[in-house]
């Protein structure tokens, strides 16, 4: 995720358009804080330090998130020509479309969130909840659960959009590191591979977006 803020600074630095994509994984579970987030009140630190599961701060805000058998997308820009005025919501919506489509080269019907408010969570646990609980405006869900988390950090003439998409979910040990029902979880996520019915590799993940992002470019 320091590569992610890098190429941030990269497109803000820069004098000609630049957008980069770029796909990764993690090599073990991982947990990632928006930039705002105190570990001690995000999630189970004392779990997270027991078991060896490292704790780090996300360069963009949002809530708490487990990475672990999953594809990371991350895409940085200074180029209203790509994304018109670069504002927001348009942002959010022009990279969800963009996912969406990938998603569906492999089999993956998702909806595109309008984010409304789940009522069913009271505004201080909102605060505290695990990024995967609710979905907002333009981000994806499957079966009414949601399929890929984002965030986004703006600087003054760029921005820098990533999020987890899982490929498989171990309900048992996010329940254990975000401190939330093993139940409600399920209730909430849903992965890649369970949507589809099937194992789905990062590879073809990977290169179902490539080819989204190439054709929406």
């Amino acid at each position: 995720m320091r590569t992610d803020w890098e190429l941030l600074l990269e497109a803000e630095n820069s004098d000609t358009p630049l957008t980069v994509v770029r796909f990764y994984r993690w090599e073990r579970p991982t947990v990632s804080l928006g930039k705002h987030q105190i570990p001690e009140r995000s999630i189970d630190f004392l779990f997270c330090q027991d078991s060896r599961i490292p704790v780090i701060h996300r360069p963009t805000g949002g809530r708490a998130v487990l990475h672990a058998d999953e594809l990371t997308y991350a895409v940085a820009s200074n180029d209203s020509s790509l994304f018109g005025t670069l504002d927001i919501r348009g942002t959010y919506q022009q990279i969800g479309e963009t996912l969406q489509a990938g998603l569906e080269r492999i089999g993956a019907e998702t909806v595109l969130s309008r984010g409304k408010t789940d009522p069913g969570l009271e505004r201080n646990a909102l605060q505290s909840s695990p990024c995967f609980s609710t979905a907002s405006r333009s981000e994806l869900t499957a079966t009414g659960r949601k399929i890929a988390g984002s965030a986004q950090r703006r600087l003054r003439k760029s921005f820098l959009q990533h999020g987890s998409i899982p490929l498989l979910i171990d309900y048992r040990l996010m329940s254990q590191v975000l401190k939330y029902p093993e139940e409600f979880l399920r209730s909430r996520m849903i992965s890649v591979s369970e949507a589809v019915g099937h194992p789905v590799p990062f590879e073809s993940v990977a290169e179902a977006l490539r080819e989204a992002f190439t054709a929406w470019h």
